[in-house]
């Protein structure tokens, strides 16, 4: 029987099984960031210029919402090809936790921990990430005992690297941008 632990309460248990690594890298051209920030440009441009249309908009606010969004991107672009996700170093870890219960918890770690780290029949801490999914930690604790104390900690990275979390930010700005253009006409 699978159980679903508390949300956000740490569980512990042993590793069994083996613990399998893989390379987390993705394509260059998986950039959720670069395309978020694009399509929301391209969005604004198309607001900008119907509000033109209407003849609404003066020619310097016309000019600063047409040409901002194509800068926006452009720094997106710039800082994707300064930083490319390919480059990523991390692994994904999957490996199975028997709980104190008994019940069995297959865990997903994404973390540039040395490989060896985390073994089979290590006690472990598994802490939750702060939106409980289950088998998503934040951190993985190895214990000498099932009780601590704390040998080491391996500590989850996010999934998006914070090149494509600042794009998809940059996104969410200019719609944000684009509906008040709407709203205010």
């Amino acid at each position: 029987m699978i159980h679903q632990p508390p949300a956000l309460e740490p569980v512990s248990g042993t590793v069994v099984g083996q613990v399998r690594i893989t390379a987390a890298t993705v394509p260059d051209s998986a950039a959720p960031g670069l395309v978020a920030v694009t399509a929301a440009a391209l969005i604004c441009i198309a607001a900008w210029t119907g509000r033109a249309l209407t003849g609404e908009v003066g020619t310097a606010l016309l000019a600063l919402g047409i040409l901002t969004p194509p800068a926006l991107v452009a720094a997106t672009a710039f800082a994707h090809h300064r930083r490319p996700i390919a480059r990523d170093t991390a692994t994904v870890w999957e490996f199975t936790v028997r709980l104190t219960g008994g019940e069995r918890l297959p865990v997903t770690l994404r973390t540039d921990a040395p490989r060896g780290a985390l073994r089979p029949r290590d006690h472990v801490r598994l802490i939750p990430a702060r939106q409980p999914r289950r088998g998503v930690v934040k951190a993985v604790e190895i214990l000498a005992t099932p009780t601590g104390p704390i040998l080491h900690r391996i500590t989850a990275l996010p999934t998006l690297p914070p090149v494509q979390r600042a794009g998809l930010l940059l996104a969410a700005l200019l719609l944000a941008a684009t509906a008040a253009t709407l709203l205010t006409a």
